[in-house]
């Protein structure tokens, strides 16, 4: 059975390749088990692995370069149990199957230059009697805020729990933000943001006492235990935006964290002090041996992340009983 398999391939190529990318690998083989169901590996053919590519890009609402990776993991599988004669494969159902690289160029092509949310944008998002209908739970409500108001990846944000809600010197609430991915390059491990006032005003704060003791900020979010932190919520969101007619070929779900930049811009932050928040390498950004701002001077940071206005109306969170 392909989950067998899996199992054995894991096992095997465990001293062999980097943990991070083995977890990654594991995680994608594991979904496309689940999309193309539990069979004998030499069961699959072609026609299976291009309705697996379907699955991936349309009902999971994937970019063209992540259903690849999918493709490249499956179909590594597959090569190294032909190479080995106990599972009897002769062939490889993914060669041939993939998608044109024109989606892949195009999409690269439309990240690069990826445009924040307009105005407009964001209110159909957050104003919207659509937008607040699908918004059912805690953490479609406050996962978005919280990106949009520190800029944090999605996948930062999931891992959050209550005790992740600290205070800087002053008295300041502040996230401590783990980097998902330690290795990327010119990124601090950690980091901490301050709280905007709007988020202390739509009881953020209230929301994290609530759940002091749990291990984490969002229950009903399943959280997994591979690959990314954020891929589940990320497919949601991905969703909903396509729903209200936000989501553009190329437009990825940490969207919020280009607005977060630009609109910092907009309101004349200084560009060490948008580093400091994001937590990249640079005079602001705490790196190496100079002290980060938000351990030296917090105040400042916190004064310049409040000129962030972006001029819309939040509504209150949904009630969400805490079991």
């Amino acid at each position: 059975m392909l989950s067998q398999v899996i199992r054995d391939y894991v096992r095997a190529r465990h001293t062999k390749v980097r943990y991070e990318r083995l977890r990654q690998a594991e995680s994608h083989l594991y979904r496309c088990a689940e999309i193309l169901g539990d069979r004998p590996i030499g069961g699959y053919r072609p026609d299976d692995i291009r309705a697996l590519l379907s699955a991936l890009r349309n009902r999971y609402a994937l970019s063209a370069s992540t259903v690849n990776g999918h493709l490249g993991s499956l179909s590594a599988l597959f090569n190294w149990a032909i190479a080995d004669p106990h599972y009897g494969l002769e062939r490889n159902p993914c060669n041939g199957c993939r998608l044109p690289d024109e989606s892949v160029v195009a999409e690269l092509r439309q990240q690069s230059a990826d445009k924040p949310f307009s105005p407009e944008q964001l209110k159909t998002f957050f104003e919207s009697e659509a937008a607040r209908t699908g918004v059912d739970t805690a953490y479609k409500y406050w996962i978005p805020l919280i990106q949009l108001y520190t800029g944090a990846r999605i996948g930062e944000i999931c891992q959050l729990t209550p005790g992740d809600i600290v205070r800087l010197p002053g008295g300041i609430p502040a996230f401590r933000l783990v980097a998902a991915n330690a290795r990327l390059s010119g990124m601090r491990k950690l980091r901490l943001v301050p709280v905007h006032p709007r988020l202390i005003a739509l009881g953020l704060l209230e929301h994290a006492e609530h759940l002091r003791g749990r291990d984490t900020l969002w229950p009903g979010l399943n959280i997994p235990r591979l690959g990314s932190k954020g891929q589940n919520f990320g497919m949601w969101l991905n969703r909903h935006l396509n729903m209200l007619g936000l989501k553009r070929e190329g437009r990825r779900s940490d969207v919020f964290r280009a607005t977060f930049q630009a609109y910092l811009r907009r309101a004349g932050v200084a560009e060490f002090y948008i580093q400091a928040l994001l937590g990249l390498t640079g005079r602001g950004a705490g790196c190496g041996s100079v002290k980060p701002l938000w351990e030296t001077h917090p105040d400042v940071l916190l004064a310049e992340l409040a000129r962030l206005d972006y001029g819309i109306e939040h509504g209150a969170p949904p009630v969400s009983p805490v079991k």
